[in-house]
């Protein structure tokens, strides 16, 4: 009977030592996860949101030239870029705080990684598709995001990420607007939708 005794104290001892381990581990856990990017804020000085131009003189007066070093000199990483995984997307120097520090760091503040869907992609030295104009993407004013769930043509948004939940139009209101957007234009509002685009100027 001793024996039993002891035998039962050492499992309700062990019992309760595994529930406080279990206990500190999930409260170690939410402290990390509390802390995550903890002192980020948004910098919403005019260095990091601009202004943004309006029609292609003004693009080329604040943006520079189309396809030039500064047009894809500013870089960020995305998870979820690709069906491969993730990559670096470049866009211009001007935009670049905004893009790298706002934008992305946004996301990734709020846990909420899972909202992006391949593909995610910036700069790219080209014509707009059927067109001889350029596209802002030749100037790195641009940023297409989710475009596996969101091709040219579509007229709306969808919103489910790379985890398969639904986040609704999280990403878009990310990138436009005054607050908590960061003023880009999305392509949803072309005459014919384009629904992954946001490019920061209007009027082109």
């Amino acid at each position: 009977m001793d024996r039993t005794r002891r035998r039962g104290g050492t499992g309700r001892f062990a019992t309760a030592g595994t529930l406080a381990l279990l206990v500190m581990s999930s409260y170690l856990a939410g402290s990390a996860l509390a802390g995550h990017m903890s002192d980020w804020t948004h910098d919403h000085s005019d260095r990091a949101i601009p202004d943004r131009p309006n029609g292609l003189a003004e693009l080329n007066r604040m943006f520079g030239d189309r396809c030039i070093d500064r047009s894809n000199d500013g870089r960020s990483y995305w998870p979820h870029q690709s069906l491969d995984g993730g990559d670096y997307v470049t866009y211009n120097t001007y935009i670049a705080r905004n893009v790298g520090y706002n934008i992305r760091n946004h996301i990734d503040a709020a846990h909420r990684d899972g909202a992006l869907y391949p593909g995610i992609g910036g700069y790219n030295c080209r014509q707009m598709s059927g067109s001889t104009l350029w596209s802002t993407h030749a100037w790195g004013a641009a940023i297409d995001t989710n475009w596996l769930r969101n091709p040219w043509g579509q007229d709306h948004w969808n919103g489910r990420g790379w985890d398969g939940t639904d986040y609704d139009t999280y990403i878009p209101d990310v990138w436009r607007g005054t607050f908590p957007g960061h003023r880009f234009y999305w392509g949803l509002h072309f005459s014919t939708p384009d629904p992954m685009h946001f490019q920061y100027v209007t009027n082109y």
